[in-house]
């Protein structure tokens, strides 16, 4: 008790209205609200006319009380203690999805590379709608990840909503040993070293100084880091990552909470590994979050690198993890993060009930750079350059979300004498469109179901007299059917290739070859080539940049 007593003196003056809460008041106030609670467990548990299991009322009510508060929060009970093990082992039965929650729905950050929820056509923004047909609309993270998880072998059913769909749909993905790779591939190509980073771990910020390390030595004219769908993960090693890329005793994010403890400030302390003259990209995506927005957003406001692609997730609240009972702890976001400009990286979209705030994290505003070039607030890092994310079309996207791609490259493994970087021919094409065939593969057209409900409704009507001719329509819908496969024949063949691409050289091979028709990559090693337009997107508007 005396732990708590110094906990809660150490936060109790606290400004609100015109007067303050004193830690005696602060104490009445925790007690009152107590016995009021223990009141209300007590008849319930002696007197409500069911009888009533009161661990699991208890339970309930804890989760009540964290429901308001940000998605992070959250009481962890014996089974996630387990899986919270498995996870800092590297390794546990599942799919390979990191899970956020956005307008109170489960919504996919990202999946995770080489894994069954990757293979499957799951994107970031796809709400879980249903876990093994029951709803998870209700479900927070952790929970819904602990229904996700499972032994490997064993199938779980998602049901998706994805934008641009009419309907929901099912997923049905096979668990599997889930073993993640922080760096699964780095390289040079044309001169431009290339380091993609798939989360934050113990080990994330060594192994990237050794690979930046070996690619520096090896001359490289630029660097490409990239962060797309990294949900981020350790903040130190984030810390030590932009270390590695710029000059001591310049700040690089601070965390600000209500304790001493849970406010710091975090600065790079040793040599950059790579050359401060080596230009830089980080390339991010609406994926990117936590950790990889500390890494993105320092080196946006350092203005040591450009930033190229997609608004990140705006993920920036710091959780602590609290003993509670003998197998269950408090996970609670106890920080924020903010970046050297003074950019609060979190989005304000949790912690509307119940919550004093000083009004000091206006996120509408405008921050400035260590260049002073102006950037953007309201959570989330805003790209020096923005591109969206290649939209794919209706049929190759639905291919794509049965696992078509996969399925074809895993039975024709040894069916072609491929050798990287792989090439898919028009023999490979036309094997591929039979395979299609047989398996009868239905797909909707923008409009389509649209044009479906509206005639079920005409003929609803009492006054439709079937003059109302669709028949134009219909057709048309009918050609684009017929005429997908070679309509969206570029997009299928670069998925099947990717697919080809990991089974004969791995998954280090496949981000190779996806990098050749990269919209965002290209970009980037366009600028790195290009001085004079590398330092123009670094200058304050107005400025010209000069070459030397």
């Amino acid at each position: 008790m005396k732990r708590y007593r110094k906990l809660i003196i150490a936060v109790a003056v606290i400004a609100f209205g015109f007067g303050v809460i004193t830690a005696a008041d602060l104490f009445r106030e925790i007690a009152t609200n107590l016995r009021i609670y223990n009141k209300v467990v007590e008849h319930l548990i002696t007197e409500y006319v069911d009888e009533i299991n009161s661990e699991e009322l208890i339970r309930a009510s804890i989760k009540g009380m964290l429901r308001d508060l940000d998605p992070y929060t959250v009481y962890i009970q014996e089974d996630d203690q387990m899986e919270v093990g498995m996870l800092t082992r590297g390794k546990y039965g599942g799919v390979g999805i990191r899970l956020g929650v956005r307008g109170d729905t489960l919504t996919v950050i990202a999946p995770m590379e080489d894994t069954p929820a990757y293979r499957a056509g799951i994107r970031p923004g796809d709400k879980i709608i249903k876990i093994d047909h029951e709803s998870a609309l209700e479900l927070r993270t952790d929970a819904a990840a602990q229904k996700i998880r499972g032994k490997p072998g064993t199938e779980v059913i998602l049901t998706i909503y994805r934008y641009g769909e009419i309907e929901p749909f099912d997923i049905a993905l096979v668990r599997e040993e889930i073993k993640i790779k922080d760096l699964p591939y780095y390289g040079i190509n044309n001169g431009i070293g290339y380091i993609r980073v798939s989360r934050f771990s113990r080990d994330t910020a060594k192994e990237f100084r050794a690979a930046a390390a070996e690619l520096q030595q090896q001359g490289i004219e630029g660097l490409v880091v990239d962060l797309r769908d990294n949900p981020g993960g350790l903040l130190q090693d984030a810390v030590v990552m932009v270390d590695a890329l710029v000059e001591p005793g310049l700040g690089i994010v601070e965390t600000r909470g209500r304790t001493k403890k849970a406010t710091r400030k975090y600065a790079s302390e040793n040599e950059p590994v790579l050359d401060l003259e080596t230009p830089l990209v980080v390339l991010v995506n609406q994926g990117s979050a936590s950790a990889s927005e500390i890494v993105s957003g320092a080196i946006q406001d350092l203005d040591r690198g450009v930033i190229i692609g997609e608004r990140t997730f705006g993920k920036g609240l710091v959780q602590s993890i609290f003993q509670v009972g003998k197998n269950t702890s408090l996970k609670a976001t106890t920080a924020k993060y903010y970046i050297p400009s003074g950019r609060l990286i979190q989005k304000e979209d949790y912690l509307e009930n119940g919550v004093l705030t000083d009004g000091l994290d206006k996120t509408d505003s405008l921050f400035v750079t260590r260049n002073g070039r102006v950037v953007k607030g309201g959570g989330g890092i805003t790209p020096d350059i923005e591109m969206e994310s290649p939209v794919l079309t209706p049929l190759a996207s639905r291919l794509f979300s049965r696992s078509l791609y996969f399925a074809f490259a895993a039975l024709h493994q040894n069916s072609y004498d491929l050798s990287v970087p792989v090439v898919i021919t028009d023999e490979i094409m036309e094997d591929f469109r039979a395979f299609l065939e047989q398996k009868k593969v239905e797909v909707s057209f923008p409009g389509e179901k649209e044009l479906e409900a509206f005639e079920a409704n005409l003929e609803k009507l009492d006054s439709f007299d079937g003059k109302v001719d669709l028949s134009e329509l219909k057709a048309y819908y009918e050609r684009r059917s017929k005429t997908a496969f070679v309509d969206e024949h570029d997009q299928i063949r670069r998925l099947l290739r990717l697919e080809f691409a990991s089974i004969v050289g791995g998954f280090g091979q496949r981000i190779q070859s996806a990098l050749k028709d990269d919209p965002a990559y290209l970009r980037a090693v366009e600028i790195l080539h290009s001085p004079l337009a590398y330092k123009e997107t670094l200058q304050p508007e107005g400025q010209t940049a000069h070459k030397n």
